[in-house]
This record gives structure tokens, C-alpha cells and sequence, in this order.
């Protein structure tokens, strides 16, 4: 009987590990939780540059996955932008559990079909610069750009913000969400965050079913 109990348990350890990872391929699924470690990785609890590297692997070599399924906090805008682009690419769908905000809501829009497990939360906002990563962006680049001070960069970066505001656009538009719904996200300051409710998702366009 404490034989049995023991193989229970280790069993049960072994089934729970399983499910705490970062990425986790589940049949024609793969689950994406941004907030899990992946090890090797500086973890923030956010979707970063790396995670494009490591869904894209997935994906590519199973090509039996037909859906993502995410949650998560936000994080970088760029790698949100390249994944919903390879989504849109491969017709992934999406699924999103628990709240998915931000950087995650602009990923979950790549899907082909888009939908929400019970009790899951879209939160969107719009984007702006990061002072931290407009510094470092500044000192890394200036000699190659020729910007002879901060203003320089300034007009630089105001111009590269509104080209990705626009590509934003187009993409949304792209996968058949409504110029209101649209309006509203670029409405809602980045320090708020709007959790639309499933009517209003549905009738922008954001969920499909």
C-alpha cells in the first residue's frame, strides 16, 4: 500500500512538472505561459525577444500544432509584432486563459481563429517609448546614424513609433478587427489597461466565435 502511495505521488510530482514549463506541447497545442522560467533565460515574468526564437522552433518542427494557447502579462511589443506576423503566416489559431494583456493581447490577434477559455481577460493599451530602451537605443546607434545629439535620435525614433503604429494598424485591420475597437486601444493610456468584455471583443472583430 505505501508502495502504491509512493508511485502516486512521484507520479503526480512528475505530471505537475511537466505542466510548469514554459512551452509545453499538448497534442495539436502548445501552451504558452510567459509568467513560467524558461532556464538559460534571464526571466522577467513578460514575453521577450527569445520567446519568438523558441515558439517559431516549435512550431516548425511540429507541424501538427494548430494552436497556441497564452497567458501572460505583456512584455516586448517586437517580439508580440514578429509572432502575430508567423501566426497569421502558418493560420495558428489562439487561445487565451486566465489575463492576457498588452504585448500578449497583440500576439493573441495573429490567430486564425481567436477565442477565450472561461473566465480569461484580454487587456489592451497603447504602446510608447521606453526610456530605458530609447537611452540604450541612443548610445548604441548614434555613431552609426549620425545623430549628432538626443534630438536627433528623438526625430528618428518619433518617426520609427509612428511607422510601427501604422503597421500595427494594418495588421489589426488585416485580421478583421474593427476600426472602432482599433480607436479605442489607441485611446487607452499605457499606464490603463481596458479589458473589453466578450461582446465588445466579439463585436470588434478580436475574438471570432
Amino acid at each position: 500500500m505505501r508502495l502504491i502511495l509512493i508511485l502516486f505521488l512521484f507520479t503526480g510530482a512528475a505530471h505537475v512538472s511537466a505542466q510548469s514549463s514554459r512551452y509545453e506541447l499538448d497534442g495539436d497545442t502548445l501552451n504558452f505561459d510567459m509568467t513560467i522560467e524558461k532556464p538559460g533565460h534571464e526571466f522577467t515574468g513578460q514575453l521577450e525577444m527569445y520567446d519568438e526564437m523558441w515558439i517559431r522552433w516549435h512550431i516548425e518542427n511540429h507541424l501538427k500544432i494548430e494552436t497556441l494557447r497564452l497567458t501572460g502579462p505583456g512584455g516586448v511589443m517586437l517580439a508580440a509584432r514578429q509572432l502575430a506576423e508567423m501566426l497569421s503566416e502558418y493560420e495558428i489559431n489562439t487561445v487565451a486563459y486566465g489575463e492576457c494583456e498588452s504585448a500578449c493581447s497583440a500576439l493573441f490577434i495573429g490567430g486564425k481563429t481567436r477565442t477565450l477559455e472561461e473566465g480569461a481577460k484580454l487587456g489592451f493599451h497603447q504602446t510608447r517609448l521606453d526610456k530605458k530602451d530609447a537611452m540604450r537605443d541612443y548610445e548604441r546607434y548614434k555613431e552609426r546614424k549620425g545623430w549628432e545629439d538626443a534630438f536627433d535620435y528623438f526625430i528618428w525614433a518619433t518617426d520609427d513609433f509612428t511607422r510601427q503604429k501604422i503597421d500595427d494598424i494594418k495588421f489589426m485591420k488585416k485580421q478583421g478587427v474593427s476600426s472602432d475597437f482599433i480607436v479605442k486601444i489607441f485611446s487607452t493610456k499605457n499606464t490603463d489597461m481596458w479589458q473589453p468584455t466578450r461582446e465588445e471583443l466579439l463585436a470588434g472583430g478580436v475574438i471570432t466565435q
